[in-house]
């Protein structure tokens, strides 16, 4: 009795955990119009990262599918109206039980109706579309109503705190840029590196913080320069046109990688009679002497005025640009990120933290950059991480320091 009694919690257990595969396939557009492709990569997109905190799924994302497709050499382009293109190889490959895809229009208001599908490939059967009407502008807010009907077309039960989660609307997503960042992940798929180094350029412009996009122009750009030490080099050397964005992107990102971080001192403060720890760090920078011998011109370039407005009676179209090209320097240098990761014994992360240069070193004004972080080759600074439990204290066998 009592082996029947367990081997019935054995099976209970496996179905409560049990995962299912879900693929997530860009939505087809119904008035094509090559501006807009990127609104059905994105839905895509947005859906799969939503729901992949669930875990009753694991997600099979768009860009997936398409690596599979392109390596196979089967063509990237699927039929999404017909369940037929996902039966076979893409199901196999993926074991996938469901796909979700669908069909969109943008309208000349800028309304966008959206027909969700759900395919299920075990049964073979298509469900009654989702629909929904919303902005092409606010593609975070359309998926917000669209998690959950997802889910109770393939069954799967939530919790109301899960309910909640998928639903809530990312009021921190930044609506803007949102278009040129899935337009340079399209151009990158494509291998159109200077369109997608264009399109994430102006997403990083718009928002320095965007990590995001940071991670994507850095992925565009490594195409023609690289990411070693010559890069910036190769850049001077480039005969294309090259925007004062882009030149004094690729300085700041020469300078951040040419730091050697020290950790010199920790302090840890208990919280909740030991649970967990705020953890003080005492970090050191030392920049390497030729890179901060090339900083130093150049924050003597800026802080000189560089070249004059009126030289010899003549305007010197030049003088603003300077002016403009010192703005982004500082504004790249304050978004750089000193990021601090948690090593176990065997080197994984097991917790992480980030502090930009602009809070670790009270940069609030115009200057700042000179007088508080170029002002000698090493400089220090200190990060508080709060809240560290206990476990990851213990575990804790090394400590990792990046400039990103």
């Amino acid at each position: 009795m009592k082996k029947a009694f367990l081997t019935i919690l054995i099976i209970t257990a496996a179905t409560v955990f049990a995962r299912v595969n879900v693929g997530f396939y860009s939505l087809t557009q119904n008035n094509p119009d090559n501006q807009n492709v990127w609104i059905g990569y994105a839905l895509a997109d947005i859906m799969a990262d939503r729901l992949s905190v669930l875990r009753q799924i694991n997600v099979i994302t768009d860009d997936d599918i398409y690596d599979y497709l392109s390596s196979a050499g089967k063509g990237t382009t699927l039929n999404t109206r017909s369940i037929n293109s996902f039966t076979g190889d893409i199901k196999e490959k993926f074991d996938l039980d469901f796909i979700v895809t669908g069909n969109y229009t943008v309208n000349p208001d800028g309304s966008l109706p959206v027909n969700v599908v759900v395919y299920d490939l075990n049964e073979e059967f298509a469900m009654s579309p989702i629909v929904i009407q919303g902005f092409a502008n606010d593609l975070p807010t359309i998926v917000s109503f669209l998690t959950h009907p997802i889910c109770t077309n393939m069954k799967i039960n939530l919790s109301a705190d899960e309910v909640t989660r998928i639903k809530q609307i990312d009021v921190t997503a930044r609506r803007e840029g949102m278009d040129n960042l899935y337009k340079g992940k399209i151009a990158l798929r494509i291998k159109d590196y200077r369109t997608a180094a264009d399109a994430f350029e102006e997403v990083f412009r718009q928002n320095p913080a965007n990590t995001d996009a940071k991670k994507m122009f850095d992925l565009a750009l490594s195409h023609f320069y690289g990411d070693g030490l010559f890069a910036y080099h190769l850049l001077e050397t480039d005969r294309t046109a090259t925007s004062p964005f882009r030149k004094q992107y690729m300085i700041t990102r020469h300078i951040s990688k040419n730091y050697t971080p020290e950790l010199t001192a920790t302090n840890l403060s208990a919280r909740n009679m030991g649970d967990s720890f705020d953890i003080n760090l005492n970090i050191e920078l030392t920049l390497a002497p030729n890179v901060f011998s090339m900083t130093s011109d150049i924050i003597n370039k800026f802080s000189s005025g560089g070249q004059a407005a009126v030289q010899g009676g003549v305007f010197n179209p030049r003088a603003t640009n300077v002016l403009t090209e010192r703005e982004i320097f500082e504004n790249n240098v304050e978004n750089f990120m000193i990021t601090v990761r948690f090593l176990d014994r065997d080197g994984n992360v097991i917790h992480q933290a980030a502090q930009s240069f602009k809070n670790s070193f009270q940069m609030t004004y115009s200057g700042a950059v000179r007088d508080r972080v170029f002002h000698k080759r090493s400089i220090e600074t200190s990060m508080m991480i709060p809240s560290v439990s206990r476990n990851t204290v213990r575990n804790t066998s090394d400590i990792k320091i990046t400039v990103e």
